[in-house]
């Protein structure tokens, strides 16, 4: 079990007994032209479920995971088919358009980002409340900019 919705699994048991886990299939079709389908749990947000790709939707940040305050706009994909999927809301509007127009984040400056379109949505906010949902990841994640040095040195 991951650390996702734990406080609410104890209480549910702890109300009713066990609760069976719900997962739902999401389809993401990755940057290379290949797709492929992830089984996640419900309520699980976009960016947590590709945890079971290859690599991961990159967040745009060196270690990978996503900001402290889901502000940055830089988990972007864009989804082909919302059926099962979070609405988008007001906060993750108001991040991608942050994002698009290089206004600051985390008190430093930042470049514009690429133009957004009705497709446009945040990995980090997009949560998976059934099956059917279409995702196109723009960017993966990429292990090699964390690699160290092969010498050691």
């Amino acid at each position: 079990m991951s650390r996702f919705g734990i406080r609410k699994r104890l209480k549910k048991m702890l109300d009713g007994g066990p609760q069976e886990i719900v997962r739902h299939a999401v389809v993401y079709n990755l940057p290379d032209g290949t797709s492929q389908v992830v089984r996640a749990e419900e309520g699980y947000n976009l960016l947590m479920a590709s945890q079971d790709l290859p690599s991961p939707i990159s967040t745009g940040r060196r270690a990978g995971g996503p900001c402290p305050d889901g502000g940055c706009g830089l988990c972007r994909v864009e989804v082909v088919d919302g059926t099962g999927l979070s609405t988008k809301t007001h906060r993750e509007q108001s991040t991608i358009d942050a994002h698009v127009a290089g206004e600051p984040h985390e008190g430093r400056d930042r470049e514009p980002g690429p133009p957004a379109n009705d497709l446009t949505r945040l990995s980090c906010y997009c949560r998976i409340n059934g099956p059917g949902g279409v995702v196109r990841v723009l960017e993966l994640f990429d292990y090699s900019s964390i690699a160290g040095d092969p010498d050691g040195t």
